[in-house]
């Protein structure tokens, strides 16, 4: 078999940026971002755009995907978010795993969460565990969501001392 490189090729994991949808309300937003530090055009909010200390798993998922699509987070990180802030499931009398019934899953997915305050605790979480500068605990990725998270805040993010 003869690969010319004529045929395209895609990979799930590409690590190319992605561009802003035209018309996305997260593409639209990002219209701030070239003006200078001392103009603020975002009206009567201080920060961003976004409360992500009150923010729903459904809302957080729809903004990931647009923070993906933007090159703000990397595929990790938007799994790390996407799958924070509810449960996989429930642990039955005999310890298996049963999926959310749709109306728990609708339940959780309209419950506010503070999404700044998940990615604190789980840096706060690896740090406790001495494991910060492992490559492998996860801490630079949540460190990177939380950095994204706080310049996308509105009235202004709290950085963790790390």
């Amino acid at each position: 078999m003869r690969i010319d490189g004529s045929t395209p090729s895609y990979s799930a994991f590409s690590t190319q940026k992605k561009s802003a949808a035209a018309g996305s309300a997260f593409a639209a937003s990002l219209d701030d971002f070239d003006q200078p530090v001392g103009e603020d055009t975002s009206g009567d909010e201080e920060g961003g755009s976004y409360d992500f200390s009150h923010m729903t798993p459904a809302e957080m998922r729809d903004l990931s995907t647009d923070l993906y699509d933007s090159g703000e987070l990397d595929l990790a990180q938007v799994l790390q978010l996407q799958l924070s802030g509810r449960p996989f499931g429930k642990i039955a009398a005999d310890g298996t795993l049963l999926p959310l019934s749709e109306a728990e899953s609708s339940a959780y997915d309209s419950t506010s969460q503070d999404f700044i305050g998940i990615a604190s605790n789980a840096m706060d979480e690896i740090e406790s565990q001495g494991r910060a500068a492992d490559p492998t605990s996860g801490y630079q990725s949540w460190q990177g969501i939380l950095s994204v998270l706080n310049s996308l805040q509105v009235n202004g993010g709290v950085e963790d001392e790390a």
